[in-house]
């Protein structure tokens, strides 16, 4: 037997098995094998050609489509088990009996993305839990490969979708499954195997570890990529940890994983670095490990905050003067500069220079000499310069604000810190890593994060950045007395913020629902209900600026369900 369908309508389910050889019609006409009662399904809307045990999907020119796994398909689809088709509001499930065939395995990792960000999307409104593994082992022939998706085979639901990724590593995604149940799959699976191959496993799952598509994957990645043979390894333990300087510097997330591993390669030169971001976002830690990887590691690390530079006092600060230069020099004094020579100096806001000292620094940097103010002589200096700015110097120069030879100069190598809003596969991490840090310092027992506070504290903005991440979890540390931090314990400034996006939200929904009644009201009797429906769709995605997915966290409801909305009303019925 080739194979069996499930098909869910209106809440009933029957099954239909497959015939051997021959093709099946699915669609609303009497002649339907396959036949559904749903008036936006075709009459005759897809076919299933079965031939020497493979299945091909064909949708017949249908005006509103079908789908696979959630995605719209234009040429036949070869069907594997675990297959979601969907026509319209009809879910067909396709299926092999077990042991019938090895474990069916996606080629690429799109298919897996997209339900995965299906997944994400439910979680937002329902609370239902994702897991997501990566599996790593040496399994590179066909035929090893044939062997684990028949051993993988008995271990896995139908609805589990598997899907390999360049590199050799085997993705899997879980619905409905936590972290705790994630790790006890990985365990099987370890077990299911290990005559075949030793694996090293990664897990990551949401909404404990976020719901970015891209940090849920990067962080069961990065956990397989750090776990032993035969270990499984959760993503939140899959971070790297640097101290710098008596700070702990944790990396976790993609980006920062690649940026810091740049960091470790520029620190062994000796050529001008610009860090750029945001403020808060760590520019100054970065500086401390180009300091603390360099040569000069054993000298001094001088840091100047250029916006802390009185005007008048500047040129004295940075390169020094002589006993007598002006009205209160009453002795000699070594410039920043010079007290740092053999060393790393660290500008930190850089675009706050006043344009008549960017020329003396760009002097400085050009010859390797300050000039002492109240002096002739020039004095050799000797050290590494790197330069911070949470402007955009490109587009300070070309406003004049800033010396575009001064900007080349210190720019030979680029760092750019992203936003801690940004950083999804981190910022959980490091929101936990800090609540614990600031507990230690409190010296009271451990806090964890609510589920709900987690959901809040990945939906904020953080404009403040880490900085204001870790005076929250200070906070929160000093002022909660129970073992869980739940919403109502956030900051003031914080939960305030929040309060206003939720009345925001609130007004947008008044005024939608206003337009929405005199939407209906002008409708046809017998429209009213499409009207409700199209308008409501409508006001969602305006809300929404036409972002789908935002729309259907409006609506919650599910992305496919306003995607076929959209269908049904631009679409005629056949």
């Amino acid at each position: 037997m080739p194979g069996q369908l499930l098909i869910v309508e209106a809440g009933s389910s029957t099954m239909y098995e497959l015939p051997p050889q021959g093709q099946v019609l699915v669609g609303r006409a009497p002649d339907a094998q396959v036949k559904v009662n749903d008036p936006l399904v075709s009459r005759h809307h897809a076919r299933l050609d079965v031939k020497d045990g493979d299945v091909l999907l064909v949708d017949l020119g249908s005006h509103n489509g079908t789908r696979v796994n959630g995605e719209r398909i234009s040429t036949p689809r070869r069907l594997i088990s675990g297959d979601t088709i969907t026509l319209c509001d009809v879910c067909l499930l396709f299926s092999r009996p077990a042991g019938q065939s090895p474990r069916p395995i996606f080629e690429t990792v799109e298919p897996l993305r997209i339900r995965l960000e299906e997944e994400t999307e439910r979680a937002l409104h329902t609370r239902r839990p994702a897991g997501v593994l990566c599996l790593r082992g040496t399994f590179p022939l066909v035929e090893q490969r044939q062997q684990l998706a028949i051993r993988l085979g008995p271990l896995l639901r139908v609805e589990d979708v598997l899907a390999w990724e360049h590199g050799g590593s085997l993705l899997i995604l879980r619905p409905d499954c936590d972290q705790e149940e994630a790790l006890q799959l990985a365990q099987q699976l370890h077990e299911g195997v290990q005559s075949l191959t030793t694996l090293r496993i990664g897990v990551a799952a949401c909404p404990s570890d976020g719901y970015d598509v891209d940090a849920l994957l990067g962080g069961a990645r990065a956990a397989a990529e750090q776990a032993s043979e035969g270990q499984t390894l959760p993503a939140v333990r899959a971070m790297k940890i640097l101290n710098v300087a008596g700070h702990r510097i944790v990396i976790a997330d993609p980006v920062m994983t690649r940026l810091y591993s740049l960091l470790e390669r520029l620190a062994s030169g000796d050529i001008p670095v610009l860090v750029c971001g945001e403020t808060g976002t760590g520019k100054e830690l970065a500086a401390q490990a180009l300091h603390a990887g360099s040569k000069r590691k054993n000298q001094r690390l001088q840091s100047i905050n250029c916006a802390a530079l009185a005007e008048s006092l500047a040129e004295s600060e940075l390169f020094g003067h002589e006993r007598g230069a002006f009205s209160g020099a009453v002795a000699t004094k070594v410039g920043l500069f010079e007290s740092a020579s053999g060393g790393t100096v660290f500008l930190d806001e850089i675009g706050e220079l006043p344009l008549a000292l960017q020329a003396k620094l760009l002097r400085v940097l050009e010859t390797k000499k300050v000039i002492r103010v109240g002096d002739t002589r020039e004095r050799p200096v000797d050290f590494r310069i790197v330069a911070a700015t949470n402007r955009r110097l490109p587009e300070e120069v070309a406003k004049g604000r800033f010396r575009q030879d001064l900007y080349f100069r210190l720019s030979s190598a680029v760092l750019t810190l992203p936003p801690l809003r940004e950083r999804q596969r981190e910022l959980a991490i490091l929101a936990q890593t800090f609540l614990s840090e600031a507990c230690q310092r409190a010296e009271r027992p451990p806090l964890r994060l609510a589920p709900a506070t987690l959901d809040a504290l990945l939906r904020y903005q953080w404009p403040g950045n880490l900085r204001e991440l870790r005076n929250v979890m200070d906070y929160a540390a000093s002022v909660v007395t129970d073992p869980v931090v739940e919403l109502q314990h956030l900051p003031e400034p914080l939960s305030t913020t929040l309060q206003e996006q939720w009345k925001s939200t609130e007004k947008q929904e008044e005024l939608s629902f206003a337009q929405l009644a005199r939407t209906i009201m002008r409708a046809p009797v017998a429209n009213k209900l499409d009207a409700i429906e199209a308008a409501l769709v409508t006001e969602a995605l305006r809300i929404a600026e036409g972002n789908k997915s935002a729309a259907a966290r409006i609506l919650g409801v599910h992305r496919r369900v306003v995607e076929r909305r959209i269908d049904k009303h631009t679409s005629p019925s056949e």
